[in-house]
């Protein structure tokens, strides 16, 4: 059975819709610009080009609809920072807008649930013939993580990974590929977890596989410009979604 790399891109988009822009903000639009920016995986579309493999990706910016929060408030722990499925504040705690139901109702099921049915099926649909590695691609930086003790010590490369859909083998692949190109790299830190798609939330499934890659926007831009090492971090990373596609004995 042959591997299938299915690439997850929920944060790279930085489209805000119409119906955002013209909702009343309690801020200007330099800083909803400014925001967006902030909080976008920038060009982590490009880094992890999709051109050969599967992926699916997040229409809007993720401060319209966030697709990997929990939906209930009550799990997700970014939504006491105002961070939750749709943000009602920046990463300063600024107030950002006002969310009622029906605005919150619209915008759930246009964006967040149509997302992770698209994820589901994609997912579902290769598992028939396929061992599937999820890959969840993103970037990182120093500025919007809420916890200062997370902010100590920044590896170059994070690489996230759930209990139940782990592979060790693929983990200590992961974690050398990226250390022998001189790369520092850190398990669980400073973000924790992989994307599950909700239709294996519940089961186990033995030919599914899950590993987040967050990477530190400091090696490959410059404020939010591409920096020199760009092209040779997209080609890295490239080889090592070849690797995988041809991994065996997962």
């Amino acid at each position: 059975m042959k591997n299938k790399i299915i690439l997850h891109l929920p944060h790279s988009s930085t489209k805000l819709p119409r119906f955002y822009k013209r909702r009343k903000k309690f801020v200007s639009k330099e800083r909803i610009e400014k925001f967006n920016f902030a909080m976008t995986d920038l060009y982590t579309d490009q880094l992890f080009s999709f051109k050969k493999y599967k992926y699916v990706k997040a229409k809007v910016s993720r401060i319209v609809c966030d697709v990997e929060k929990f939906l209930d408030d009550e799990k997700e722990t970014m939504a006491k920072f105002g961070l939750g499925v749709i943000y009602n504040k920046t990463e300063m705690g600024e107030k950002l807008l006002k969310i009622d139901d029906k605005y919150r109702n619209f915008v759930v099921n246009k964006y967040y649930i149509k997302h992770h049915k698209k994820l589901d099926s994609v997912v579902t649909k290769n598992l028939k013939k396929h061992k599937v590695i999820l890959i969840d691609c993103h970037s990182f930086s120093q500025d919007i993580i809420m916890d200062e003790k997370l902010r100590k010590e920044l590896p170059d490369i994070c690489i996230g990974v759930e209990e139940k859909y782990r592979s060790e083998k693929l983990l200590t692949f992961t974690v050398d590929y990226f250390n022998a190109f001189g790369y520092t790299v850190k398990m669980n830190y400073p973000y924790v977890g992989s994307m599950i798609p909700d239709c294996l939330m519940n089961i186990d499934e033995k030919n599914f596989y899950s590993i987040m890659i967050e990477i530190n926007r400091k090696i490959y831009l410059n404020n939010t410009k591409k920096s020199k090492n760009f092209k040779n971090l997209k080609k890295l990373i490239n080889f090592y979604l070849n690797f995988l596609k041809n991994m065996e004995e997962l």
